[in-house]
């Protein structure tokens, strides 16, 4: 399937922003699509020519990204739905059987594991040496990357189910005891938490000093980085379990009423939203003028980033329930047809 998008972007005044678009020529043909043996519910991460996804089929796997053949794959005990991380050599992931791997990045050799107490289902993020990583069992754990030792832990009053966020000195995550932490990374230790009125299930988004964050209780909250004090709310009409993403002024947030919303990143005021035809839980993803979400509905949709209009999609075989990927002028996205599916992405 080739699929190529002309794509006139006209001079325009959106409301409060003030820019305008030049005219761009994209194409977005098809490269090609990987089979997992089951659902492909994780974001791909890709590092020195490999994209690496987990899947429920209970394996992690290392997918070519100029050919999508299958390098290797490794077996846990349970889904992955975590989305990977990739540092120097290793390739860092957690596995629904409760445990937190590092593997060698071009074999697939284990490295070391961590065992939590709960899912694992978040992605983990690093900086300096320290993975960082929540488990259903309610605690975020800093390990050493070389060793997998634990430096910290943190318990929360619930389940962890996404990623957090570095900036500075703090880690940000949110739980499902409806809090989002800010925890200072050296020792763990509490620097303010806010509390939303709903599960806290995505990622959070920091830019400016400010940390965006939604909540099940249908609110995209801003907040203060260093000290959580409230900057502003936005409703959706249903649950936000959508990861925010922050460019260029402007936060982009998928919501469970099936709208992908860009709101003012100041002061949340609503530029324009998208209506898809099923949930949207995807993170979305900017690369040039568009920017790419999934939905149950099972399409990924290329989205005018300034005005919200359609500019391409693409049907996968079924629900779309994590977010796309672009890396290397690719753009890659599982879905629970039980494929990643590939694109090249070309700015002409």
């Amino acid at each position: 399937m080739n699929t190529k998008v002309l794509i006139c972007l006209m001079a325009v005044l959106l409301a409060g922003c003030g820019r305008s678009s030049p005219t761009t020529d994209v194409s977005i043909p098809f490269a090609w699509s990987y089979r997992a043996g089951d659902y492909v519910r994780g974001i791909p991460t890709v590092g020195n020519g490999i994209v690496y996804v987990g899947a429920d089929d209970n394996a992690l796997h290392a997918v070519d990204v100029d050919t999508g053949e299958s390098l290797w794959r490794y077996e846990t005990a349970d889904n992955i739905t975590s989305s990977p991380v990739v540092l120097g050599e290793v390739v860092y992931f957690g596995s629904w059987d409760g445990a937190v791997y590092a593997l060698d990045r071009a074999q697939g050799e284990l490295r070391w594991r961590y065992d939590t107490r709960g899912w694992v289902t978040a992605s983990p993020v690093t900086g300096d040496g320290v993975l960082y990583v929540g488990s259903h069992d309610g605690f975020f754990y800093a390990l050493a990357t070389e060793s997998g030792e634990r430096m910290w832990w943190y318990e929360t009053g619930g389940r962890i189910e996404g990623g957090a966020s570095l900036a500075g000195d703090l880690a940000f995550v949110g739980s499902s005891d409806n809090y989002l932490y800010a925890l200072d990374i050296t020792g763990g230790e509490l620097q303010w938490r806010y509390r939303t009125e709903g599960d806290i299930v995505s990622t959070p988004a920091i830019a400016a000093g400010v940390v965006y964050v939604g909540s099940v209780d249908r609110k995209l909250y801003a907040l203060d980085a260093a000290t959580g004090q409230l900057r502003w709310t936005f409703e959706a009409e249903y649950a936000i379990e959508s990861s925010p993403v922050v460019t260029d002024g402007i936060v982009y947030a998928g919501a469970n009423d099936g709208r992908l919303y860009a709101l003012r990143a100041r002061d949340g005021h609503l530029i324009w939203q998208y209506q898809a035809k099923n949930i949207i839980r995807s993170s979305p993803v900017v690369w040039h003028h568009l920017v790419f979400v999934g939905s149950d509905d099972g399409h990924l949709y290329g989205l005018n980033r300034e005005t919200g209009a359609l500019v391409w999609r693409y049907r996968t075989g079924d629900a779309i329930a994590a977010g796309p990927t672009v890396a290397d002028e690719k753009l890659y996205v599982g879905s629970i047809d039980r494929r990643l599916h590939a694109f090249s992405l070309k700015a002409e």
